[in-house]
């Protein structure tokens, strides 16, 4: 019976500390990279490393908006970074954040799979910048979603991506689905480059895509 009252005890401290395990891993996950739409506390923690930089972004609300990814861009162009308004490992090297990021699975070069960081797909990618050309007839118009058109934008067909998804195209990098074409349907991208000589180097290419 003695026995008993002690092994209760103990096995309700063991699910504690089990449950802590688990917050904590959770939270480590969670310090991913932050994009439009982003809240919480890295957030704030962003605004305000921001803010005391010189690149201001208004209050420290923990809402990643319009000013708090002006904020982001700016940083990112002085400090010669791909500008994409996503704060990924360099962006908080370089800004001296805090990145418990945990590392994804090696991803497939072909078909469909699953891993750590996400859905993976086989996709063809072109390139458009922002010249009339690429956009007419939306030309000096943001991209679908509102964001400023810049390395990082990608225009995807919101069957497959949905707007605002951030992804990590092989080849290009870190960006986020903002925008729509009326030639990107099925599994096509269109990658947001800075100038049109850029973009018409790329040209058309197989790529993988990682869903972040």
């Amino acid at each position: 019976m003695f026995g008993k009252k002690i092994i209760v005890p103990i096995f309700i401290l063991s699910l504690f500390f089990t449950g802590l395990l688990f917050a904590r891993s959770d939270t480590a996950m969670a310090a991913s990279n932050l994009s439009w739409g982003s809240r919480g506390a890295e957030v704030v923690q962003l605004q305000n490393t921001l803010n005391t930089k010189g690149y201001w972004c208004g209050s420290a609300d923990g809402i990643f908006g319009p000013n708090t990814y002006q904020g982001v861009t700016s940083f990112q162009k002085d400090a010669q970074l791909i500008v994409d308004g996503i704060v990924g490992p360099q962006t908080r090297q370089a800004l001296g954040l805090s990145s418990n990021i945990a590392s994804g699975s090696t991803v497939s070069r072909s078909g469909t799979a699953t891993t750590r960081a996400g859905k993976v797909l086989t996709m063809v990618a072109t390139a458009y910048d922002g010249c009339y050309e690429c956009n007419k007839p939306y030309y000096g118009l943001p991209s679908y979603i509102g964001l400023p058109l810049a390395r990082g934008i990608i225009a995807v067909d919101p069957n497959v991506i949905p707007m605002g998804t951030r992804l990590y195209v092989e080849g290009y990098g870190e960006g986020i689905a903002a925008d729509q074409g009326n030639a990107i349907k099925g599994n096509r991208l269109d990658l947001f480059f800075d100038t049109h000589q850029q973009a018409l180097d790329y040209g058309m290419k197989t790529v993988t895509v990682t869903i972040l």
